[in-house]
């Protein structure tokens, strides 16, 4: 009976190894402590290519083919056959912030019509969650994100400020 029940259960102890081995793969990433790192839980407001957020936070964007895009700041890469898109977020206080996406894409980061300077993070593709993170020092007026190299049409972001007393891993 003990046995029939060791057999029964070890497709479900395979996989929760399975798990575990990839899990500090998918551990080895630049969030803080002090966030869970699946913030794209659903539902999540959506917001299209040109339009404004009046702050930072978690939502959902939908794209347009990178070549219907109009970038406000030509984009250091060209056209890449992909989906992209245009937000400003109106009110960012300075300070720290991580962008997060749910998919592969690039960012720039654009204030007064020039480019920031981010530091970019990928984790593997079999992780969950936040695919690509960026880190970017902004200045306290409207931050603009020029996406693209997106493979979907829809990407979820977040635009979160890092507070500089958490803990990093």
């Amino acid at each position: 009976m003990r046995l029939a029940g060791l057999i029964a259960g070890l497709p479900f102890i395979l996989a929760a190894a399975g798990a575990a081995a990839q899990e500090p793969n998918c551990r080895n990433f630049s969030w803080s402590v002090g966030r869970t790192i699946d913030l794209f839980d659903e539902p999540l407001p959506t917001v299209q290519s040109g339009q404004s957020l009046p702050k930072e936070g978690v939502f959902a964007m939908e794209l347009r083919p990178v070549a219907d895009v109009i970038y406000p700041t030509t984009p250091e890469r060209g056209s890449d056959g992909s989906w992209g898109g245009v937000m400003t977020i109106e009110n960012v206080p300075t300070g720290r912030y991580q962008i997060a996406f749910s998919e592969d894409a690039w960012v720039e980061a654009i204030q007064d019509n020039k480019r920031l300077t981010i530091q970019a993070a990928t984790r593997p593709k079999e992780c969950r969650g936040v695919r690509r993170s960026f880190e970017v020092d902004i200045r306290g007026e409207p931050l603009t994100l020029q996406i693209g190299g997106a493979s979907a049409h829809r990407l979820n972001v977040a635009v979160v400020r890092i507070w500089p007393f958490e803990w990093r891993w």
